[in-house]
């Protein structure tokens, strides 16, 4: 039976945390879950010595940010397979307990990924995405269109691509998938496999551009040539210019 990591870095992340313990705790695949505090002062202390669970470990000390908590955790998993889930999301357990099965199941296969439902802040969901079929190709370019929360990925792999990078502030994850994730196999699932919560104090609501900037450097140094370099630097230029008003300027708010 493979043994699931589950990476939770958190600060300070408020009432959110309790549901994200709640989910992992229902899991029935055999599962560790890895709380790596940056040293909040909101609660989250006393809220983990008392939570009810073999499966949680815990630290809370300072340290440089969310891509160092989730470098910490990622170095002290022992599981084959490992997903990283913020401390104000939720797993779906159906879901996750079946990509465990499905990755069992297919040993080739290096990372899956499936559905996510959009919440509100206090939980209820608002809209589902099922993203396409993967291609390495489509998640470059557009990068958005497999969220990366809902991705397990064999821990061997990781390993193998190293830590995330922690020169990003906002998109250290999608550096670390792209390189995790290219010329080996992917499979997407139909599952939910989490419920990102989509509140005012998220750091998708915060620091949309940033992750935008980064992001498109990031993906500037995988371009082939000059045509790649085109196309990447004109799918950002259509999200800034489309997104906003198409959303009534609601973007990036998910619904």
């Amino acid at each position: 039976m493979l043994l699931l990591s589950v990476v939770t870095p958190t600060f300070n992340p408020g009432p959110y945390l309790a549901h994200t313990l709640d989910s992992v705790s229902r899991l029935v695949t055999k599962h560790e879950h890895l709380v790596i505090d940056g040293g909040s002062t909101d609660g989250t202390v006393e809220l983990l010595r008392h939570h009810d669970d073999d499966a949680l470990t815990w630290i809370s000390e300072p340290d440089r940010g969310q891509t160092d908590a989730v470098n910490k955790g990622l170095s002290r998993a022992r599981g084959d397979l490992v997903i990283w889930i913020n401390g104000d999301d939720e797993v779906a357990p159906d879901g996750i307990d079946a990509a465990v099965a499905y990755l069992a199941a297919e040993p080739e296969c290096q990372a899956v990924y499936g559905g996510l439902d959009f919440t509100d802040a206090e939980g209820a969901v608002q809209r589902s995405y099922l993203p396409g079929p993967w291609s390495f190709r489509r998640y470059l370019f557009l990068g958005d269109y497999v969220p990366t929360p809902t991705i397990v990925f064999r821990r061997a792999r990781a390993q193998a691509v190293g830590a995330l990078d922690e020169q990003w502030v906002d998109a250290a994850d999608y550096d670390f998938y792209l390189r995790l994730m290219h010329g080996v196999r992917v499979d997407r699932l139909e599952r939910t496999h989490v419920r990102f919560r989509y509140h005012a104090d998220s750091k998708s609501a915060r620091n949309v551009w940033k992750q935008q900037d980064e992001a498109l450097e990031i993906r500037l140094r995988w371009a082939r040539n000059a045509r790649d370099r085109a196309v990447m630097l004109g799918f950002d230029r259509l999200k800034r210019a489309v997104l906003p008003p198409l959303t009534r300027g609601r973007w990036p708010a998910p619904y």
